[in-house]
């Protein structure tokens, strides 16, 4: 029976020797997997990442029309015309700029939530990645590698006495 063999009906021992950093990999597995992943709802679909604030043009918007309506106003102002015109456009300029900073206030803070919880995602598969690892090493330091030892000998013999019945 060659080591191959050998090692596959020996699969369940091998496997028992890592048993401790298996259930350590699994219930790690189950506790991220019951919190659930952060909602991916406005992020860039290939990295999961928030989009950059050049792609949230509402308040870059906002911002445009109410300095044009504030220059316009002060324009018509300082021409004479109609000065309630130019009062009325100034106020509606300066309501606009308020909105439109309210809706810069409003994407930084939805920009550091985003990354916090970005950031907590990527820590925690780091984490399990790093269990995973643990547990991979420890089925090859603990299992595989006293298995192959043990039966390295015999199998050597055995092709020793193969070689000399040939």
């Amino acid at each position: 029976m060659d080591l191959r063999a050998r090692a596959l009906q020996a699969a369940h021992v091998i496997a028992a020797s890592a048993n401790i950093e298996y259930r350590d990999y699994l219930g790690a597995a189950d506790v991220f997997s019951s919190k659930g992943q952060p909602t991916t709802c406005g992020t860039h679909p290939a990295s999961g990442a928030p989009p950059p604030v050049s792609a949230m043009p509402a308040a870059r918007v906002a911002a445009g029309v109410g300095l044009a309506l504030s220059l316009f106003g002060c324009w018509l102002r300082s021409h004479g015309g109609r000065p309630y015109v130019g009062d009325g456009l100034l106020t509606a300029g300066s309501l606009v700029g308020a909105v439109a900073i309210g809706a810069v206030v409003g994407d930084l803070i939805w920009l550091a939530v985003s990354a916090t919880r970005k950031r907590s995602t990527v820590s925690a598969d780091a984490q399990l990645t790093r269990m995973r690892d643990a547990w991979k090493l420890a089925l090859l330091e603990k299992g595989m590698v006293p298995f192959l030892l043990s039966h390295l000998d015999e199998a050597h013999t055995e092709e020793q006495q193969d070689r000399a019945t040939r």
